[in-house]
């Protein structure tokens, strides 16, 4: 017991030694508060990406909020789309369709209720295959509606443009440069 309390008072001088004195803390220059400055909260944008070598469109901010991903593979026309929004009335494992509208235009697939270790939200995981109507969502409208049971959630394509217009290139390519049979 004496030889614990020993280390302890020789830790405790140690950790004292490292310690400014005052007359060191006094005569150190004082820091200025940093002026503030306006944060702005990131917001969410589309974005075109290449996440292990396929071409990806994504919605979100950065690469951790991510509420809707497309994205496909070219030589064999597969797309598939991830709905990152929760859901509710679902259990991983259950079937549940994800349903895409743009005034008359819609689109759905067919895919597997999930939940990762970081997040643990119910989301939405399907694939089909790789079909140009998508494509219409993004035109003529000012919001994609996303759905999956329990959720709806509104999403701007004003400035999609771009991002959606990569994409639909780089899923049309093949390696031999000729279009994807599904059209």
């Amino acid at each position: 017991m004496r030889s614990r309390s020993a280390a302890f008072a020789v830790a405790w001088v140690l950790f004292a030694a490292c310690l400014p004195s005052g007359d060191a803390m006094a005569q150190a220059p004082k820091k200025k508060p940093a002026a503030k400055t306006s944060t702005a909260v990131a917001k969410p944008a589309w974005r075109f990406v290449r996440r292990l070598g396929s071409p990806s469109l994504e919605f979100g901010v950065g690469t951790d909020d991510i509420h809707l991903s497309f994205s496909c593979q070219p030589e064999t026309g597969l797309l598939r789309v991830t709905a990152r929004i929760g859901s509710r009335g679902l259990q991983p494992g259950d079937g549940a369709a994800i349903r895409l509208a743009n005034g008359k235009n819609r689109f759905e697939i067919a895919g597997t209720a999930f939940s990762t270790e970081l997040r643990k939200d119910i989301d939405v995981g399907g694939a089909t295959r790789f079909d140009p109507a998508l494509f219409l969502l993004f035109k003529g409208g000012e919001t994609l509606v996303l759905e999956v049971p329990g959720r709806k959630r509104a999403l701007p394509v004003a400035n999609a443009g771009p991002s959606v217009e990569a994409f639909q290139k780089a899923c049309t390519a093949t390696t031999g440069g000729s279009r994807s049979p599904a059209s």
